[in-house]
């Protein structure tokens, strides 16, 4: 039984009420989604405040490793003194600082925190027992203490610092899809953080150095100039992400401070530490415990910098909290106002669309069998689509009329061709070869009568009739060329450039030349004899147009290259070293009959290869193009098939 088709009225009803239900749905996502991004964004105010809460306690970590670890280093009585309330100071504050920040890092799901919070939360109770050592070897004199202590000290604190701050990136990694400025503020935390850390690292060496009242030794010095560098690299990394992300104007007397305040501490210790190979000036002019005043100052300046950056990033993530709010709202507006266009849509297809499009494909159905349309039901001055559409039928009507007459007038110019092909197979051929046959016998007979300007005359005669022959077969041959079907049949070219190679051996040997394969080519489907015509023609040229002793020839293939802004793919290529061509003949070349050079009586060219060259590639879909300066050598290129499609295939074996 056969299936009822569904009307053009039919079909637009129920795509416009598709299309009402899918901007429903559409618009009802997009709400949903912009409420899960409100949600998310409540996520991420909270979770910059926790990062830094958590950013500041590992600051706090390093500040009291390193202050400890030069308490631990230090020999003298008063520099010892000195560091015992900065021990405690940092003790505590950095105590403070992550007991306050895990247990609220403990109430997000997220699976990879769990075991990294469990081993803070196990290495803090080793801390705990490290600590009591620690100061039960402060209280020691220096000759006293155990060294062990110090470097387990160094060694489980930057443990510690490690695992603190992957907890942070890994934290802070779950809110970096949210916004792509607010990743790249998250990414700004993290070079501070290296600052910090590097700094750190620095002032810890310093502070050992000054302990001791001795020079850096190389490796020390290296460390030194390495952590300057990753400082100064994170400070213009800082600068570059705080452009992209809009932060700049709010952190800019902020960024500047604390970098000056960095710039200033390097430019002071620049001769004291960094230079290598310089001899210091011992004892040194500052205390370790001025040094660690100097790197507080540093510090806090970072924190300045640090909280300017939360400020300014909390500022944009109410805008985004803002912009979410309104972005539900709009979306609601805009699904009332797209239904209702589709209500009002709906009554115009039906009277203004459906009815006369319907007429129209009548009108085109009876013009399509070739018969008159009187008149149609839609006026051809009607302003829209319809009445555009009405004028197309009837100039339709009348191209009809035209494609027959065009088609009749085809057929006979293709008759034509033939006769002329015919007449120049035969009519023309004849009187050329009489022309060339009694000028030959009436020099054979008369040669010792004629005189020299005579045998001269007759001389160029015969040339040119044999000249106007072969210009008239090839002229034969090229209207073949775009008329004869293509043998198409997997062919190895590997196999046709030496079948090429053997035909031309005499005349290579004579002239010196060589040809050459660059590894390996495919075999393709093609029309062989036609191609091998291609790659004939190519080597005649590259060794006719070469002045070297040594003459080239390299035939080769590319899977693929750019050409003009396009890829193009299986091409070969034929490369000389001969003359070369100027840029401005690269198009001439190709033209029927056209010479670079003026064929002298020797010559037996017509100035036709590179035609038939460029038809025969044209004929397998192909495309030729070159590459040549006077002096260098050309290079052609061609394809043998389509880009877009078309006979793509033709490629058998890569």
């Amino acid at each position: 039984m056969r299936e009822p088709n569904l009307s053009i009225r039919n079909i637009l009803m129920l795509t416009i009420g598709a299309l009402s239900l899918l901007v429903a749905m559409f618009t009802l996502q997009e709400t949903l989604q912009q409420w899960n991004r409100l949600e998310r964004i409540q996520e991420l105010r909270q979770a910059m405040v926790l990062g830094d809460q958590l950013f500041d306690a590992t600051e706090s970590l390093s500040v009291e490793r390193d202050v400890t670890f030069l308490a631990l280093d230090s020999s003298g009585p008063a520099t010892a003194a000195d560091l015992k309330g900065d021990v405690a100071e940092s003790r505590r504050e950095a105590g403070d600082k992550i007991a306050a920040v895990l247990p609220s890092l403990g109430k997000y799901p997220f699976p990879e925190l769990v075991p990294a919070l469990q081993q803070i939360t196990e290495d803090g109770k080793k801390l705990q027992e490290l600590r009591a050592a620690v100061d039960k070897n402060l209280a020691l004199p220096f000759k006293q203490r155990d060294a062990a202590i110090a470097d387990r000290w160094f060694h489980d604190m930057t443990d510690m610092l490690t695992a603190t701050r992957a907890v942070w990136i890994d934290f802070m990694g779950h809110f970096g899809d949210i916004d792509a400025n607010v990743t790249l503020q998250i990414r700004l935390k993290y070079f501070l953080g290296g600052i910090t850390e590097y700094a750190g690292q620095e002032r810890a060496l310093i502070g050992r150095l000054l302990v001791h009242n001795r020079e850096p030794r190389p490796a020390e010095q290296a460390d030194l100039l390495r952590w300057q560098g990753k400082v100064d690299f994170s400070w213009e990394v800082n600068d570059l992400i705080a452009a992209q992300a809009g932060l700049y104007p709010a952190i800019e007397p902020a960024f500047k401070d604390a970098r000056s305040h960095y710039s200033n501490l390097y430019d002071m210790m620049h001769e004291m530490f960094f230079l290598p190979g310089v001899k210091q000036r011992l004892p040194y002019p500052i205390s370790v415990g001025f040094w660690l005043e100097l790197a507080t100052e540093a510090t806090d300046s970072l924190y300045t910098l640090k909280n300017a950056a939360l400020d300014a990033t909390q500022v944009y993530i109410n805008g985004m909290r803002e912009r979410a709010v309104n972005g539900i709202g709009i979306r609601l507006l805009v699904l009332l106002a797209s239904l209702g266009l589709c209500f009002y849509s709906f009554r115009i297809v039906t009277s203004r669309v459906l009815k006369p499009i319907q007429e129209l494909v009548d009108a085109l159905l009876i013009t399509s069998e070739g018969k008159n349309v009187v008149s149609l039901p839609v006026p051809y001055d009607r302003q829209d689509e319809i009445g555009k559409l009405a004028r197309v039928l009837r100039s339709f009507q009348k191209t009809m009329v035209d494609i027959k007459r065009y088609n009749r007038d085809l057929e006979r110019s293709n008759r034509e061709l033939n006769d002329f092909a015919y007449i120049a197979s035969h009519d023309l051929k004849e009187p050329l070869r009489g022309i060339h046959n009694h000028s030959r016998f009436l020099l054979e007979d008369n040669r010792e009568k004629l005189d020299k300007d005579s045998l001269k005359r007759i001389d160029r005669l015969l040339y040119l009739s044999q000249r106007i022959e072969r210009l008239v077969s090839d002229l034969l041959y090229f209207s073949r060329l775009g008329r004869q079907e293509l043998a198409e049949q997997p062919t190895d070219l590997n196999a046709v450039v030496h079948d090429v190679e053997s035909t031309l051996k005499e005349f290579l040997e004579q002239a010196h030349a060589k040809i050459r394969i660059d590894g390996v080519l495919p075999t393709v489907i093609c029309d062989g004899p036609r191609v091998a015509e291609v790659f004939r023609n190519l080597v005649v040229n590259g060794v006719k147009y070469n002045d070297n002793a040594a003459k080239t020839i390299d035939v080769g293939y590319i899977p693929a290259m750019r050409v003009a802004g396009r890829d193009r793919t299986d091409v070969f290529y034929v490369r000389d070293n001969g003359r070369g061509i100027a840029r401005q003949f690269h198009d001439e070349i190709f033209r029927i009959f056209r010479r670079l050079e003026k064929p002298g009586p020797g010559s037996d060219g017509t100035g036709v290869g590179l035609t038939f060259v460029k038809k025969i590639i044209e004929r397998h879909d192909g495309m030729i193009w070159l590459d040549s300066e006077p002096g260098k050598g050309t290079t052609f290129y061609f394809t043998l098939h389509e880009e877009d499609g078309g006979k793509s295939d033709r490629k058998e074996v890569a």
